[in-house]
C-alpha cells in the first residue's frame, strides 16, 4: 500500500471508528494530507495532483510551478536526457497540507523532486528540499458523490502551442487519471486557459491511444458575461505519459456506518 492510500485509510478509519463520517465531508473541511504530482513540461513547468475519491485527494488540479532558477535548469537538463524520454518524473512534498489552500492562501510548499514515481521501485532522487512556487493555476475541481459521467471524452488542454498536454477530465469512478502529449495537426495561436478537448460520439470510457489522430473542439468559458467559444481541432497523441486507474476504482467520499 502506497503513502497516499495508507494515510487515507488511517484517515477514514479514525473518522468511522468516531461516528463522524455519516454524510460527504465537503471539499475543504478535510484533514491536511500528502498530495504526490506529476511533474510536466521540457520548458514551462507543470505539477498535477495526483487524485483518489477519497476526502483528501478528490481533487484534480494542475499549476504552473517553479522549483528556483537552478533547481529549473537542472530539473529541465535530467529531462533532456535521452534515457529519461520515456520516464515520469514526480514530486512529493514534505509537508502536510490540504490542496484547496494551493487555490487561496497558500503560494509554496517544500519537496523532493524524483525522475519516477515517488511511491515505485526504480525511482531516483533528482532534487531534494527545494521549494515548489506556484506560478498560476491552469485547473482546480474537487469531485462531489453527485457528479455525473459526460456523454462525451473529454480532456483539460494545457500548455503552449509548441509543448502541449491532454489531461483526462476525471468526474466520477470508475475513473482514470491519463496524460498525454500531443501537437496539432494545424498551428494554433495560443492554448485557452481552462480549455479542454473534447471528442463528440466517443465516449468517456474510451482514452485516447499513442498514434491516434483525433478530431474534437477545444471548447473555452468566456471572460465576463462572453458566450463559451468551440473550436474545431485536429490533434495527434504523440505518446501516453502517465495512466493511472487501480487508485480511482472506488469512490470513497461517502462513507457509511
Amino acid at each position: 500500500m502506497n503513502i497516499r492510500v495508507a494515510l487515507a485509510a488511517i484517515l477514514s478509519a479514525a473518522l468511522l471508528s468516531a461516528g463522524a463520517l455519516t454524510d460527504e465531508i465537503q471539499p475543504g473541511s478535510e484533514p491536511p494530507g500528502f498530495h504526490g504530482m506529476l511533474v510536466l513540461g521540457a520548458e514551462t513547468i507543470f505539477v498535477s495532483h495526483l487524485p483518489m475519491f477519497v476526502p483528501q485527494h478528490r481533487y484534480q488540479a494542475i499549476w504552473q510551478v517553479s522549483f528556483g532558477e537552478e533547481a529549473d535548469d537542472k530539473y529541465r537538463a535530467e529531462r533532456a536526457r535521452p534515457e529519461n524520454a520515456d520516464r515520469i518524473f514526480t514530486l512529493a512534498p514534505k509537508e502536510l497540507f490540504r490542496l484547496p489552500e494551493l487555490t487561496t492562501s497558500r503560494t509554496s510548499f517544500p519537496a523532493d523532486v524524483f525522475v519516477g514515481h515517488f511511491e515505485r521501485q526504480g525511482k531516483r532522487l533528482l532534487l531534494e528540499g527545494i521549494t515548489v512556487t506556484v506560478k498560476s493555476q491552469i485547473h482546480f475541481h474537487p469531485f462531489v458523490a453527485a457528479d455525473r459521467r459526460p456523454e462525451s471524452l473529454a480532456y483539460l488542454l494545457f500548455g503552449d502551442p509548441h509543448e502541449m498536454f491532454l489531461a483526462h477530465r476525471i468526474s466520477v469512478a470508475p475513473n482514470y487519471d491519463q496524460v498525454l502529449a500531443v501537437k496539432p495537426s494545424k498551428s494554433l495561436a495560443r492554448v485557452p486557459k481552462d480549455g479542454q478537448f473534447v471528442v463528440p460520439g466517443r465516449g468517456d470510457a474510451r482514452a485516447l491511444r499513442a498514434g491516434e489522430v483525433i478530431s474534437g473542439s477545444i471548447e473555452a468559458q468566456g471572460k465576463g458575461d462572453a458566450q463559451p467559444s468551440r473550436t474545431p481541432v485536429e490533434l495527434q497523441v504523440i505518446r501516453q505519459i502517465y495512466l493511472e486507474e487501480g487508485e480511482l476504482r472506488d469512490n470513497e467520499l461517502v462513507i457509511r456506518r
